[in-house]
């Protein structure tokens, strides 16, 4: 069946990259609906869906929804991937800034938020999308797949010359539990040469030393790994929020390797053409 939540709740915070204020409001949505944001700051607050057909491709490296009229919200992966993993097909967000409250970069805050609402089961039959034959998805060094399964299970392999990451890989079964205990503390990561880049064009305005790993020749900048292989497991938790912009949950073994968000979107586009969807 399908789910949302039971009450209102919401949280403030600070843009990554504009610096400004930012407050997001869950709120509960008839059966569905799917996930909607609603740009409470614009004229007419206009309503984006969650879905790759809204999706932006931009330079910086996040997933973003807009509309054809430039409201957008970006930085929304860690957002979905833990609306994927507890199952929340419906739901409305309202939030006046273009970017959701960064925090440390990782989902547990969405997670605490989540378990706050709590979860409402609905009277609407929840239909998850499946496949019938393995789909296999190449451009530009990124390969993703996707097999039949009865589960949401993902595997994420990481490269990166940078020896202090190197290659990495995890396999895990989504579910929310494994979700909360797994990937839910692991923080987003950059290089020293990224940070460079992403100010120089006037982004990380709202950025603090907590608001990601950042590596350099030497190994870790700042901070301490809460996991050993912290980098590959939040790059399964944008996996796993990228591909609830499917606009439906998807029973499939997902597999990647070196993708990002833009070759995400594209592998969901690919995946819905091919499955006749």
């Amino acid at each position: 069946m399908q789910q949302t939540i039971q009450k209102q709740v919401e949280i403030k915070g600070t843009a990554l990259h504009n610096g400004k204020p930012s407050r997001m409001v869950f709120l509960p949505a008839p059966p569905g609906t799917g996930i909607l944001f609603r740009r409470v700051d614009l004229p007419g607050k206009p309503r984006i869906p969650a879905r790759v057909d809204y999706f932006k491709e931009l330079p910086i490296m996040c997933s973003c929804v807009g509309n054809e009229n430039g409201a957008m919200v970006r930085i929304i992966e860690h957002l979905m991937a833990c609306l994927n993993a507890f199952r929340i097909d419906n739901l409305m967000i309202e939030i006046d800034n273009e970017e959701i409250p960064f925090m440390e970069g990782d989902a547990a805050f969405l997670l605490r938020l989540v378990k706050e609402a709590g979860i409402k089961v609905q009277n609407a039959p929840r239909e998850p999308v499946r496949i019938k034959a393995p789909i296999v998805f190449k451009e530009n060094g990124v390969e993703m797949t996707a097999c039949p399964s009865d589960v949401l299970r993902v595997t994420f392999f990481a490269s990166y010359p940078n020896p202090h990451v190197g290659s990495q890989s995890l396999t895990l079964e989504v579910t929310p539990e494994s979700f909360a205990s797994e990937i839910a503390a692991a923080r987003t990561f950059c290089f020293e040469s990224d940070v460079e880049e992403m100010l120089r064009h006037g982004l990380l305005r709202g950025a603090t030393e907590n608001s990601a790993l950042v590596y350099g020749e030497k190994g870790l900048l700042n901070g301490s790994l809460r996991f050993p292989d912290e980098p590959v497991r939040h790059k399964i938790m944008d996996l796993i929020g990228d591909l609830y912009l499917l606009g439906a949950p998807l029973l499939a073994h997902v597999t990647a390797f070196r993708s990002g968000h833009i070759a995400h979107a594209r592998f969901i586009k690919f995946l819905r053409k091919e499955a006749g969807l």
